[in-house]
């Protein structure tokens, strides 16, 4: 089945707190199947983790990521088709005033190339895509 949802950084890794938001996790176990992650927030984790002083914390987050997210969820590649997206997205955000960050920018290419909902909590950095992209966002965190 074709993953539906492009899961963000900060929706997989709720899961990881000691009191995650039970709301999310529910959401994110029924829809497993059709969620992914992209490649630049799964890097983004690794570094973070790969970062962290030797010790309980460290192990225990790179167990979540290897057993828990890398073992249930695709991990979306960053390909041709997404570059062109990113490139033509990154100019015209730089003609009207309005950049991002590169990798939320990366992000939104590979949902918008893979015809996919981005899933995010901080859908506030999107919104200069609104007007130049067909960028779908959801909050997972505000639905009820």
């Amino acid at each position: 089945m074709k993953p539906i949802y492009l899961l963000d950084t900060n929706i997989y890794s709720e899961l990881a707190k000691p009191k995650p938001n039970e709301e999310l996790v529910q959401k994110v176990i029924q829809n497993q199947k059709i969620s992914a992650i992209p490649v630049v927030a799964w890097s983004e984790s690794l570094y973070g983790v790969k970062r962290l002083p030797n010790g309980s914390r460290k192990e225990r987050l790179e167990d979540f990521l290897l057993n828990q997210i890398q073992a249930y969820f695709d991990i979306l590649p960053f390909d041709s088709n997404c570059a062109w997206i990113y490139t033509d997205l990154k100019v015209r955000l730089e003609e009207t005033g309005s950049p991002m960050p590169d990798s939320d920018l990366k992000i939104a290419s590979m949902a918008i190339a893979n015809g996919m909902i981005l899933v995010t909590r901080n859908t506030k950095d999107f919104s200069a895509l609104k007007s130049c992209s067909t960028l779908a966002l959801l909050d997972w965190f505000s639905q009820n």
